[in-house]
């Protein structure tokens, strides 16, 4: 056929599509086929790619709805633990508070008992000193007046001073 049209190209007649009868009839026949091609291969075809198209959409819009709902009980638990920290470290320091009041109260206490030991032992050594001085007084008149009785041979008077 190609020799056929590069010959009518040559002897010059220009126009190799000579409309006839026939055309009218590939026309219809275009037509028959591509309505029954729709009918029967894109439409279902076109369905079946909606289908997955919407299978496809359903399933990533699950996926996000899955993802969204990971990250709002993610954040929930985070905020739990994060409060719970923050209850336990309240306790925590409401107990060290304790301890630390309960702490300066038992030194405090036992400050004041040193105190009164000590301020009863400075009045046992005061007492005890001023015993000693009476005691010493005492013996050092009669040491005096044995010694002036050794010496003198007889009792000096002028002891009550």
């Amino acid at each position: 056929m190609l020799p056929n049209v590069a010959l009518a190209f040559a002897e010059g007649s220009g126009n190799i599509i000579n409309p006839d009868g026939s055309l009218v009839f590939i026309l219809v026949l275009f037509m028959l086929f591509v309505f029954v091609m729709n009918r029967l291969l894109f439409r279902p075809i076109g369905r079946v790619l909606d289908k997955r198209q919407a299978l496809t959409e359903g399933a990533t819009n699950e996926a996000r709805a899955a993802v969204h709902r990971y990250h709002a009980k993610l954040a929930d638990y985070e905020a739990t633990i994060r409060q719970a920290r923050a209850e336990s470290y309240k306790q925590l320091e409401a107990e060290r508070q304790v301890a630390l009041e309960s702490r300066r109260r038992l030194i405090d206490e036992a400050k004041q008992q040193a105190g009164d030991e000590i301020a009863r032992a400075k009045e046992e050594i005061e007492r005890q000193a001023a015993t000693a001085r009476a005691q010493l007084e005492t013996e050092s008149r009669q040491i005096a007046e044995t010694i002036s009785r050794t010496v003198l041979g007889r009792t000096v008077g002028g002891g009550a001073d």
